[in-house]
């Protein structure tokens, strides 16, 4: 369209009419709009047809055809924008004839613990009422606290780098293998001698603990295996205590986690820093000990690893064996977490799929 006849104020005007349309939010705001363009008095629109009867005869022609084609365009923009707000405004008010104001105000979305964290404080509270307390450790570990302390020898496969996490800058530094360090750590304060020349142990006559944590081992990903995983640890130490206390303790926990018609069995195992040492097995709730992928065809699954404390990992700590005595157990979380929620494959827990995470309420 031709604007060299149109004043700069009416060409100021026609570049500044989109933007003003669009920013009409309510039909108030548009009929102000068309009232400063378009209205009989006052309005752009208005000054262009006195700006044409004053015109020079030879230039009414073109400047009147510039002049109807502007009101034009400024006439069909404003109805669209108008029935573009009567839909909006139609809409709003179908929505709010559905709106029940009895009703609670919509609760925003809000963060939760991960299963497996809900699952190892649940385990905490299974070990609570018999006295057990929580200790922590690094999960940067030193070979010593890792291996040394639990009296595995240099040879054994665990402390090869096939198996073992280790830090390229040496110094024996790895990522723990298992929450047991804990156990060495726990061991060593509580069997150093005070001023007095008695330890904690002495003083307290006993300790009983649980470490839970993350631990790593180069394992393969599969259903019932990841190279990072979590474990919850325990231990005991007294006089007099023997493999009845460590069963009667183990079976309580898992009527505890299972339901009272829980089903497990005790098999003689070795591991270096028990003797004896043994394994738990629950019967597979998946498959009702039928046989499934996860029990592998046994219809069981090996639920924890324990045993009595093996006599060098208490001397290696300071505390003489001939006089005290515990036991210790360790159990995978994961594979717990399956048990319970009856979830085949312990990948799910790492997948953060919102669906599968919202059906784990069982956990708790």
């Amino acid at each position: 369209m031709e604007t060299t006849l149109l004043p700069p104020e009416i060409e100021e005007a026609r570049q500044a009419f989109p933007e003003a349309l669009a920013a009409c939010a309510d039909l108030d705001a548009l009929l102000r709009l068309k009232g400063a363009y378009v209205g009989r008095e006052g309005s752009h629109a208005a000054r262009l047809m006195e700006l044409l009867k004053a015109a020079p005869k030879e230039q009414k022609r073109e400047l009147g055809a510039a002049a109807n084609a502007l009101k034009t365009q400024w006439e069909e923009g404003l109805r669209t924008r108008q029935a573009e707000l009567e839909e909006a405004r139609k809409r709003a008010a179908a929505l709010a004839s559905g709106w029940d104001p009895t009703l609670p105000p919509p609760v925003p979305a809000q963060g939760a613990l991960h299963p497996l964290n809900r699952l190892m404080d649940r385990l905490v509270d299974v070990f609570r009422p018999l006295g057990y307390h929580v200790e922590e450790g690094p999960e940067a570990e030193t070979e010593e606290h890792n291996f040394d302390g639990l009296n595995i020898p240099e040879d054994h496969p665990a402390r090869g780098s096939a198996d073992t996490f280790y830090f390229r800058q040496g110094g024996g530094l790895l990522l723990r293998t298992h929450t047991s360090p804990v156990q060495v750590r726990v061991l060593k304060r509580i069997g150093a001698k005070g001023p007095d020349g008695l330890s904690e142990l002495e003083r307290s006559g006993g300790i009983r603990f649980l470490a839970p944590g993350r631990v790593y081992r180069k394992d393969e990903i599969d259903p019932t295996h990841s190279p990072m995983f979590h474990q919850v640890e325990g231990m005991l130490v007294g006089k007099g205590i023997g493999m009845h206390h460590l069963k009667g303790t183990l079976s309580y926990a898992m009527k505890a986690l299972f339901g009272p018609g829980a089903d497990v069995r005790f098999r003689p195992s070795y591991f270096p820093f028990v003797e004896p040492g043994a394994e738990m097995d629950v019967r597979c709730p998946l498959c009702g000990g039928s046989g499934c992928r996860v029990c592998k065809g046994s219809g069981w699954v090996e639920l924890l690893g324990a045993g009595l404390i093996h006599p060098n990992v208490l001397a290696y700590a300071g505390i003489d064996p001939a006089v005290w005595s515990g036991f210790a157990f360790g159990m995978g979380v994961e594979r717990t977490a399956m048990m319970v929620s009856q979830t085949p494959d312990l990948r799910l827990f790492f997948e953060n799929d919102q669906r599968f995470l919202n059906s784990m309420g069982g956990l708790d």
